[in-house]
């Protein structure tokens, strides 16, 4: 009976030891092109942010007299938020790649950075400044929220514009691909980004 155990025990071990094995067997059967393509899958869903910085912006309005209106108006408001830049892998056709098996290279060509986020919170706006003349009526809410509204949007405008933070963005991306890319065995990585 002992020996029907043991014995049962160590087949049991066997079979153990041979499951483990087979994924790491399958794991270097792989070649760099399936193993590259696995990993993109779980990579390439969505978009990719590699830059997150903090803004602060100024919004002015001065309401002059006209010749029905008697005295000035002025208001400014500090807005703060945050940018977030990086590359959209979400589309089918985003990147492109050319795999070299023999000499383990890869020319991996990505999407240009765009900014992907604006966030420009209510609650990181205030006013900082309003003068109003003696015959002249206050901001009152409707002007101000629609103040904010086109500073918001000429906020949006002006950073979209901002190349210095898509660079960084590429930078940024640039390294995580590379770093990813030699932990499958690349030795020769090239990354490339489309046109804008």
């Amino acid at each position: 009976m002992k020996t029907l155990l043991r014995t049962a025990f160590a087949l049991s071990l066997l079979g153990l030891t041979s499951c483990n094995m087979l994924p790491q067997d399958k794991a270097d059967e792989l070649s760099l092109t399936d193993s590259f393509n696995q990993k993109m899958q779980s990579v390439s869903s969505a978009e990719l942010g590699s830059v997150e910085c903090k803004i602060c912006k100024v919004i002015k309005a001065d309401d002059k007299a006209e010749w029905y209106k008697f005295g000035d108006r002025k208001i400014l408001f500090e807005c703060r938020g945050t940018v977030k830049a990086g590359i959209d892998l979400s589309s089918d056709k985003s990147y492109s790649v050319d795999i070299n098996e023999e000499s383990k290279s890869i020319t991996l060509t990505l999407p240009s950075a765009k900014i992907l986020a604006i966030n420009l919170s209510p609650e990181n706006t205030k006013m900082v400044y309003e003068k109003v003349s003696k015959t002249r009526f206050d901001f009152n809410a409707v002007e101000r929220t629609e103040l904010l509204r086109q500073g918001e949007a000429a906020i949006k405008q002006d950073i979209t514009k901002e190349t210095e933070i898509l660079k960084e963005a590429e930078k940024n991306t640039t390294s995580f691909f590379t770093a990813m890319l030699s932990q499958l065995g690349f030795k020769q990585i090239t990354i490339k980004y489309k046109e804008a």
